[in-house]
């Protein structure tokens, strides 16, 4: 009795198809995904990309805003810079990279403080109707931190551009972090420095409690993303 021959595609053959197959497949989700324009890239090191509008992530720094484009030089206005210990911890680095800026900081500080900072220097004329104003203030976290700092994002006045720093280190700070990413989105001359994200990114630059620096390369970044944010700033028209 004669042996009948198998029937049918030899396994090794379905295989190659399928795998054939998928790689074809693969290959043009990836070119659609290239093409697509709101494709941004792969980065794996930067997280940023989200609510805030669009993330401008430079040597760790991530900035949302408008940017003021090749007309508007930072380096031209008075650059006036309110904080808590976090600034009084990098003075001397924000100093270094943004010459002649006016920082009053302060350990424990809080937004209502910073707010009443501000209202002095206007009401002395300090301000100038061209002064770039950045508010480091959301650590310290009270029932009116919120309304403070829509306050001071109302004080603004046309030719000044504000500069507003999230906080990072507790859960308490989570709803001033997400108001304040959505301001650029709103309003033009506003630009954020977001510390959260930026410092998550190296979490072994904080003390224990995950708030303070404890480190000077931690202060540097800390003072670099201020930079970032002031080549990104726009002013009020």
């Amino acid at each position: 009795m004669k042996k009948r021959k198998a029937s049918g595609i030899p396994a090794g053959s379905v295989i190659f198809v399928v795998c054939l197959f998928v790689a074809v497949l693969a290959g043009s989700i990836f070119i659609q995904l290239l093409t697509s324009p709101k494709f941004q890239g792969f980065d794996s090191e930067s997280p940023f990309g989200g609510p805030a509008g669009d993330y401008l992530p430079s040597d760790g720094a991530g900035v949302s805003g408008k940017g003021g484009g090749a007309s508007y030089n930072w380096e031209d206005h008075p650059v006036f810079v309110v904080g808590d210990s976090l600034t009084q911890g990098a003075r001397k680095d924000i100093s270094g990279v943004v010459a002649n800026a006016t920082i009053d900081s302060k350990v424990g500080r809080n937004m209502s403080e910073g707010l009443r900072i501000l209202r002095d220097w206007d009401d002395n004329g300090a301000l100038a109707d061209d002064a770039i104003i950045v508010v480091c203030l959301a650590h310290n976290i009270t029932g009116s931190t919120i309304g403070d700092a829509e306050e001071i994002v109302n004080m603004i006045r046309p030719g000044q551009s504000l500069v507003m720093m999230t906080g990072h280190g507790l859960s308490n700070m989570t709803p001033i972090n997400e108001y304040l990413r959505g301001l650029p989105l709103e309003y033009s001359y506003i630009t954020v420095a977001d510390w959260d994200l930026t410092i998550a990114q190296s979490p072994g630059l904080l003390s224990d409690d995950g708030i303070h620096i404890s480190k000077k390369q931690g202060n540097g970044i800390y003072a670099d993303l201020i930079l970032h944010a002031l080549e990104a700033a726009k002013p009020r028209v």
